[in-house]
């Protein structure tokens, strides 16, 4: 695990196996996200509630989010006359980079997870909404799939402004809700290329 300022912005380079089996876990994506959503920070307490768990599970898993640098200890507080302490996800992007040759589909697995389970909330929510008599509006989120035509320089200059917006709001400010994404975009000419090419053999 290294931890790089590029920027101004703090960046987590995941490289090892068992970095990304740590961080990948499913149990532990859902803490981050509940971190993620809940800024003020939560106790594993809380977490455990939360997420049907023992709160000595959710320290557990806690301490190993800290291991890789992605949950930090915030602050502790007075409840019910006991020093509680709370956690927060540290705001930092997490990177997989150069990564082991084992790695490599550990981190194929945990993007197709992420993209799946994002997938399935946004359609929960929709139904959600529906059963409530709200209509669907754009600051509700949509889903987007299609092709657009980049060349190598637009494409480039895109994921600078996507990753610029992204991390100028990866912080809670006053008035704003926490919105999931997923986003994945790819040079598709490669991969027909790699397919014909296949094809051919």
């Amino acid at each position: 695990m290294k931890k790089v300022v590029e920027d101004g912005k703090l960046r987590i380079y995941l490289h090892t196996e068992k970095e990304l089996r740590a961080y990948m876990h499913p149990l532990r994506q859902k803490i981050l996200r509940e971190l993620e959503i809940c800024p003020q920070g939560l106790t594993a307490k809380q977490l455990a509630d939360r997420l049907h768990i023992s709160p000595s599970s959710a320290g557990h898993h806690l301490s190993a989010l800290e291991a890789i640098g992605v949950a930090a200890f915030s602050h502790t507080q007075k409840i019910h006359g006991f020093t509680a302490k709370f956690y927060k996800r540290v705001p930092a992007s997490v990177c997989m980079g150069e990564t082991e040759p084992a790695a490599r589909e550990i981190q194929e697995v945990l993007v197709k997870n992420h993209v799946e389970q994002i997938t399935e909330r946004f359609f929960s929510a929709l139904k959600d909404l529906e059963a409530q008599g709200v209509t669907h509006l754009p600051q509700h989120g949509d889903a987007l799939t299609g092709v657009i035509y980049l060349t190598p320089q637009e494409a480039g200059q895109l994921m600078t402004q996507i990753l610029d917006f992204l991390d100028a709001r990866s912080t809670p400010t006053p008035g704003a809700c926490p919105y999931e994404y997923a986003a994945v975009a790819y040079n598709a000419k490669w991969e027909a290329e790699n397919h014909e090419e296949t094809g051919s053999l």
